[in-house]
């Protein structure tokens, strides 16, 4: 009976951890100020979130693309509050920031500053996170 019970308990201890190692996650990387690109990612965002409605996501902000998610750009908005409402966290990197002369406060309040996005998105993929880079 005890030799039955451990072995349950090995069972249900392994299932447990394997479903927290399966658990998907990707981290978007956007770059460029083309806002098609910018646009394409939310669309896929929502599209992965239909099938995958657990899905842990990530999406960085660098380069030009920083612009879109400065709190007097309007273009994007909507689309940032509703990412944010479904879990997604967007980073926004420092380094962009101080290259084009940006402070971190004109960033909205829906995201974070990372101090580096391509340490971020290092750091991301040695954890296990799908990669997937901003395009349309």
């Amino acid at each position: 009976m005890k030799k039955y019970l451990l072995a349950l308990c090995f069972i249900s201890i392994s299932t447990i951890v394997c479903a927290q190692e399966n658990k998907l996650k990707v981290v978007w990387d956007v770059a460029d100020a083309d806002t098609a690109s910018t646009a394409a990612v939310f669309r896929q965002i929502n599209n992965a979130l239909v099938q995958v409605p657990d899905l842990q996501i990530e999406v960085v902000f660098h380069g030009q693309a920083i612009f879109g998610m400065v709190k007097d750009s309007t273009i994007f908005t909507s689309r940032i509050k509703a990412a944010k409402e479904k879990g997604v966290t967007l980073a926004v990197c420092n380094n962009s920031l101080k290259r084009y002369k940006v402070d971190p406060s004109n960033i909205t309040s829906d995201a974070i500053v990372v101090p580096s996005a391509v340490v971020e998105l290092i750091r991301k993929q040695s954890e296990g996170w799908s990669y997937l880079k901003a395009g349309h």
